[in-house]
């Protein structure tokens, strides 16, 4: 039957980002007419000061200030042209940073699970192409990518892929809606193996829109990870940040501590944001934590662009308020990335 691809449905039409990325067209639209007309005036006062019959209907200065005028057009139509908004990802090995990435896209894009970790910097971004593809830094060459296990395979082979690489992993739009609001979602090595904390920052971190941490639930928040965003906190003027305490299903064995423990992580998390850090107030703060587990709604996500039961993807009880919290922090999460993307600024 018809209808609509089962991966894309969850999203609803009018998404913040989809409002975004229209209202985005319809301003490069408008630099564009302007632009155009600019550059023809221009044309006209150049020829115009070359005619000595002319001479007294735009002077040298005119023409010099209506070619200033046109260079700031082309610069704004160039920024609007290539602004993508950046979400990048931190927290230590194996907290499930890919994963989170997958629920997101709906779809296992990047290697996670055991024995995969990941070792370089890798961003996911949208393809009008039908098929997959990367591309390593300092080349042009685009390799195929057809299955997950193909990505995992090359980037574990390729031997000059440290840390502080980065490798783009373009992925078909027709297959993710996210990826078709102009949205690059950036997955890091975990922050308690490096020592580059300071150039990683410069590379990949001055132009991020939004940084999520992905924290483990069951174990509290470590100096490593709090390390790593003071450091972004010291370069950058408050920083957007979320928290997820990832493997929250766990919680479930449980129940009899579930509310304390979730109390402990949330004044911790609230306590680093507001108290340390100091990039929101107390009242804010709680927008800014969820408890999920990532892996429960990637199988679910999957399960049902099968055509099966969501519920499939449970691993314990209370999945559906897990859900609910991942999808919360979705829409969270995409009304602050639009409203820091700075067309507003240009």
């Amino acid at each position: 039957g018809g209808g609509t691809d089962p991966r894309l449905r969850g999203r609803g039409p009018f998404s913040p980002l989809k409002h975004f990325v229209v209202a985005k067209k319809k301003i490069s639209d408008v630099f564009e007419q302007l632009l155009r007309y600019v550059t023809e005036t221009s044309e006209f006062v150049e020829e115009t000061c070359g005619n000595k019959a002319l001479e007294r209907i735009a002077s040298l200065d005119q023409k010099l200030e209506i070619q200033s005028y046109a260079d700031k057009l082309a610069v704004i139509k160039e920024v609007l042209a290539r602004r993508h908004m950046k979400v990048a990802f931190f927290g230590r090995t194996s907290n499930g940073k890919s994963t989170v990435i997958n629920a997101m896209l709906r779809d296992r894009v990047l290697p996670s699970g055991i024995g995969h970790t990941t070792n370089c910097f890798l961003s996911v971004e949208g393809t009008d192409d039908d098929k997959a593809y990367l591309k390593t830094e300092g080349s042009d060459e685009e390799m195929s990518i057809k299955t997950v296990n193909q990505l995992a395979h090359a980037l574990h082979m390729d031997e000059s892929l440290d840390a502080g690489c980065l490798v783009r992993v373009f992925w078909p739009k027709t297959k993710c809606a996210l990826l078709r609001d102009d949205l690059v979602l950036v997955d890091s090595p975990g922050t308690d193996v490096t020592s580059q904390l300071d150039s990683w920052i410069d590379k990949f971190c001055l132009d991020a829109d939004v940084f999520v941490l992905v924290a483990n639930s069951e174990s509290t928040l470590m100096n490593t990870e709090k390390h790593f965003f003071h450091k972004v906190n010291e370069r950058l003027s408050k920083p957007n940040i979320f928290i997820l305490n990832n493997r929250w299903d766990a919680s479930a064995n449980e129940p009899e501590y579930m509310e304390d423990v979730r109390k402990q992580h949330t004044d911790r998390c609230v306590n680093f944001l507001v108290e340390e850090l100091k990039v929101v107030d107390r009242e804010q703060a709680p927008n800014r934590i969820f408890f999920v587990s990532a892996k429960e709604v990637l199988n679910s996500r999957m399960q049902r662009a099968q055509g099966m039961p969501e519920t499939g993807g449970a691993l314990a009880e209370g999945f559906q308020e897990r859900l609910k919290e991942f999808q919360s922090f979705e829409r969270r999460f995409e009304v602050c990335v639009m409203c820091k993307t700075n067309i507003t600024q240009l």
